[in-house]
């Protein structure tokens, strides 16, 4: 079965709403069923602009909608990150890659901006704190994990790549988290996660840290009981759903 090209599944989805299975074949009654974009306007436009990465658009748009007297946590919530999940429900299939992602977490951070629902949209499930390991200076996995969890109604503080663990524990004490998430593509630096999972529980902070990048796995995680592996975005995602809101 071949993946879809983003751009004939933004075409699906513009067309009748849906994204099906794959580019040849139609969906059967085992295929689950795709992204669905809103159907009422101006938030059916918002959505598309952001699943289509269009920057500019999705600044229009929000902007215009609030001149209508849109309410800008609507504008948000029911158009501009409709737009974004799914765009992260086609990454999780494999239809949509990195630059894409990044693209439409671009489209949607302008929308906000100029609709003014940033502050009321996200965070309404918590926040989450994203970083690398210390010693490890990729950074485009985490922006994608940060741009799918912010999707999905959390408030995600970035504390950006080879993060040192007094760094971690200052946001905690500041941001109230409901987990901190790390990730890692080097096996060489993956052990700070266990230092930092150390000295969260010596200073009696009782949430999650949930690792994840291509050096982590379920052995490495359970190396301490605190610290959870998700191996994608989508078993982030349901992980974080699953714990309560602080």
């Amino acid at each position: 079965m071949k993946a879809f090209t983003l751009g004939l599944a933004v075409g699906r989805l513009i067309g009748d709403g849906r994204s099906s299975g794959t580019d040849d074949q139609p969906p059967s009654e085992n295929t689950p069923a795709g992204p669905v974009l809103p159907e009422s306007e101006p938030y059916r436009s918002l959505a598309e602009s952001v699943l289509k990465g269009d920057v500019a658009g999705a600044g229009n748009l929000a902007a215009q909608a609030v001149q209508d007297g849109v309410d800008p946590l609507d504008i948000a919530l029911h158009g501009l990150l409709k737009g974004m999940d799914a765009v992260s429900d086609l990454y999780n299939r494999r239809q949509a890659f990195v630059p894409e992602v990044l693209l439409a977490a671009r489209a949607l951070d302008a929308g906000l901006q100029e609709s003014g629902g940033e502050r009321d949209a996200l965070g309404r499930k918590g926040v989450v704190i994203i970083h690398t390991a210390e010693g490890d200076l990729h950074d485009i996995g985490k922006n994608i994990v940060a741009a799918i969890v912010e999707a999905n109604g959390f408030r995600v503080i970035d504390l950006g790549t080879s993060v040192e663990t007094p760094a971690v524990l200052a946001a905690i004490r500041e941001y109230r988290p409901i987990a901190v998430v790390g990730s890692s593509l080097m096996t060489s630096t993956r052990g700070a996660f266990l230092t930092t999972a150390d000295h969260i529980r010596e200073n009696g902070i009782s949430i999650p840290f949930i690792v994840g990048g291509g050096a982590c796995d379920e052995r490495f995680a359970a190396q301490r009981d605190t610290v959870q592996y998700a191996r994608d975005p989508a078993a982030l995602v349901k992980i974080l759903n699953a714990l309560p809101a602080r």
